[in-house]
């Protein structure tokens, strides 16, 4: 039996947000996407999640101040996504507390394998997940 994981995504590319809420989706997720941090936060407020997925340049604030926001209300892990990071602001990032960082654009496998180092370090043994369609690789092998 697979565990059904509750994940907070946010994003201000709305395209970007549709493809990674779809393949997280397609894990069996329950996922809740925003491209605004004040809208995430209402979220956090009304809904435990066990994990976060946080673009690193939002409207208004910045992936680690969301994160901060996020860890007063409840603490949880944390991966951060850019595509404009530089080296020390990815340095900054494993020092703020997040998990990983990740570039963009996203390679989904890439993604999924450090989503599984997540859960892994965080919520004990190995995961089994389901392979996604063949046919979601084949349109969106990346975002």
């Amino acid at each position: 039996m697979s565990q059904t994981f509750r994940v907070l995504l946010v994003e201000d590319d709305d395209s970007l947000r549709c493809c990674l809420g779809e393949f997280l989706a397609s894990q069996g997720w329950d996922v809740a996407a925003t491209g605004m941090g004040h809208e995430a936060v209402a979220l956090a407020q009304r809904r435990r999640f066990d994990f976060s997925i946080l673009d690193f340049h939002l409207p208004g604030t910045t992936g680690f101040e969301l994160l901060q926001q996020l860890r007063s209300i409840r603490p949880m892990p944390a991966i951060l996504m850019s595509g404009l990071a530089s080296l020390e602001e990815a340095a900054a990032a494993r020092h703020a507390g997040f998990f990983t960082f990740l570039r963009k654009p996203l390679e989904l496998e890439r993604l999924r394998q450090a989503v599984q180092q997540l859960i892994q370090a965080h919520f004990g043994g190995p995961l089994a997940w389901p392979v996604p369609p063949t046919d979601f690789r084949q349109k969106r092998p990346e975002c």
